[in-house]
């Protein structure tokens, strides 16, 4: 009986075979050729599936705990009928191939979006699976005690800003969705724009955004302003426009919660002055900023149980640093100081800076250096 790798490679190599057979097929088995490839990536728990036109062969990606892993290589020739199969499924133009797309899917697995982007070998595809269905509660998520006590904290509050940061693949999205969940339990009213809804919530009044149609965030964020919530999220601020009305409403009554790009905690402020925000109201609306990363776990059973797939990895974790504003970083953010400053103001408040998170898991075994600088970058030091 095949077990542990063995029974891993054994299965790579039927489904390699499978692939194979089905472009042997050629034009009439792409339908099932890419139901394939989606049920693979699934199965592998992959975030994303990439779809790369080469001068020889269509490869397929998976991205895997925030890693991309090959697949297989399919004929080129048959990239245009997969690439339209994967527009078909999720209601993209066919006959446009010079311009990207964006479109989603729902079948009986999940969901998941499409994207396609030309290239100079064909069109790329991307797809993107979201966790239909799957409920994760805060305490599962697995902050360290700290950070889950003070993001607890500024959820409390019935007006204030809480702002999540970090880069894409982050679990920015993950995140909010509980505190979406746990606020919708305690029976305050929830309503979101989102780019896109990415899995309903009991509970929560979702829109997703639809700029083509006029329907943005600034534009949502005023109407919704009328249906009487109690708590809002923004997908993401990216401008002056959305970023002045989110913060009128965080004043007036309303928590706000929201992303936006920021390599650290600390530098959310920076970005919202640089919009134009004034700093006033700023530091009377900022609640508390969390900035996480997510980070590969180590597998307790060293890489041979079925779980860990078997290279010694068994999902992810965040590491994260939560800001909770205190009078230094208030009083840097009056005064404009630059990031550095903010950086400091942020440590005499009490910010645990994210490589020292990062030192204590390593240190408590639950990951490696290499993970951390693989995420972090080489800059890291145990």
């Amino acid at each position: 009986m095949l077990t542990g790798k063995a029974l891993v490679v054994y299965d790579e190599v039927m489904q390699e075979q499978a692939f194979e057979h089905l472009a042997r097929r050629g034009a009439a088995g792409v339908p099932v050729l890419v139901d394939a490839l989606l049920a693979r990536a699934r199965a592998r728990g992959a975030s994303d599936l990439h779809l790369e036109p080469t001068p020889g062969a269509l490869v397929a990606r998976l991205r895997v705990d925030g890693v991309l892993e090959n697949l297989t290589a399919l004929p080129a020739e048959l990239a245009p009928n997969l690439v339209a199969r994967c527009k078909v499924i999720s209601g993209l133009l066919t006959y446009r191939n010079d311009v990207p797309q964006e479109g989603g899917f729902k079948d009986e697995s999940g969901e998941g979006r499409v994207s396609t982007f030309p290239t100079i070998h064909g069109e790329k595809v991307v797809v993107r699976f979201f966790q239909a269905g799957v409920a994760i509660s805060l305490n599962q998520l697995g902050f360290s005690d700290r950070v889950q006590a003070g993001l607890t904290k500024a959820l409390a509050r019935r007006e204030g800003m809480v702002l999540v940061t970090g880069p894409a693949g982050s679990g920015k999205t993950t995140t909010l969705y509980a505190c979406l969940e746990r606020l919708a339990r305690e029976g305050r009213q929830v309503s979101t724009l989102e780019d896109p809804v990415e899995r309903e919530l009991p509970g929560v009044t979702q829109s997703s955004i639809q700029p083509a149609a006029g329907f943005d965030f600034a534009r949502g964020l005023r109407s919704l302003l009328r249906q009487d919530p109690e708590v809002l999220l923004i997908g993401e601020i990216r401008d002056r426009e959305t970023a002045e009305i989110s913060l009128e409403a965080s004043l007036t009554g309303h928590l706000v919660l929201a992303t936006l790009h920021a390599g650290h905690a600390s530098g959310v402020a920076g970005r919202l002055l640089d919009m134009g925000l004034e700093p006033y109201l700023l530091t009377g609306a900022l609640r508390g900023v969390l900035h996480q990363r997510l980070i590969r776990k180590r597998c307790e059973c060293g890489g041979v149980c079925d779980l860990c797939k078997p290279n010694g990895w068994s999902g992810r974790r965040p590491l994260a640093e939560w800001l909770e504003p205190g009078p230094a970083f208030r009083a840097a953010i009056l005064s404009r100081a630059d990031a550095g400053t903010l950086e400091e103001a942020a440590r005499a408040d009490g910010l645990i800076p994210l490589v020292e998170e990062a030192r204590s898991a390593v240190r408590e075994g639950w990951t490696t250096t290499e993970e951390v600088r693989r995420v972090l970058g080489p800059e890291f030091a145990e």
